[in-house]
């Protein structure tokens, strides 16, 4: 699996089949991308481990908030960097097959790396169930669909996670 997380001041999705948009204002857009060998290569593990890691992200600095975490746990005043945990952030998280995507030949671009839709679509359905079960505010795009995308990046900031 492979996730490019972005800090965003404000992020949205607009999903043309459904006709509606989902957006999130300042915490993290992240990007998924479920490779062929995710199917059968331990994907609960690696859904569980993402799940972790974005709970121990510190991508925020206090001062940068527009308020700081209310309240800081004692002693965590002093703390340069904050995550998730800490501000109850809002995540947008964006299924995208295009993060595997390969290119050997100038203006050719190769998928094969990336697991195909039926196969897929289980595993982006858990990560988002997993998610929501840690944040409340989880929005999502809709797997498979074409969407517009719009953010803010803000820093920017950019992480690339993969396993």
């Amino acid at each position: 699996m492979k996730f490019l997380v972005q800090r965003v001041s404000q992020a949205s999705v607009y999903i043309a089949d459904a006709d509606h948009t989902n957006s999130i204002g300042q915490w993290l857009l992240i990007y998924v991308g479920i490779h062929k060998d995710d199917v059968t290569d331990n994907r609960k593990e690696k859904v569980d481990k993402f799940v972790r890691r974005v709970d121990k992200l510190e991508l925020f600095s206090v001062g940068e908030l527009p308020s700081p975490p209310a309240p800081l746990p004692k002693g965590e005043g002093r703390k340069k960097s904050v995550g998730l945990r800490d501000i109850d952030g809002e995540l947008l998280v964006i299924s995208n097959f295009t993060l595997y995507g390969r290119n050997k030949k100038a203006g050719s671009i190769d998928f094969t790396h990336a697991a195909s839709y039926d196969l897929a679509e289980p595993i982006y359905d858990y990560l988002i169930q997993e998610l929501r079960n840690k944040w409340i505010t989880t929005q999502t795009g809709q797997f498979g669909a074409m969407m517009q995308v719009t953010s803010v990046l803000d820093g920017p900031v950019n992480v690339i996670l993969e396993w």
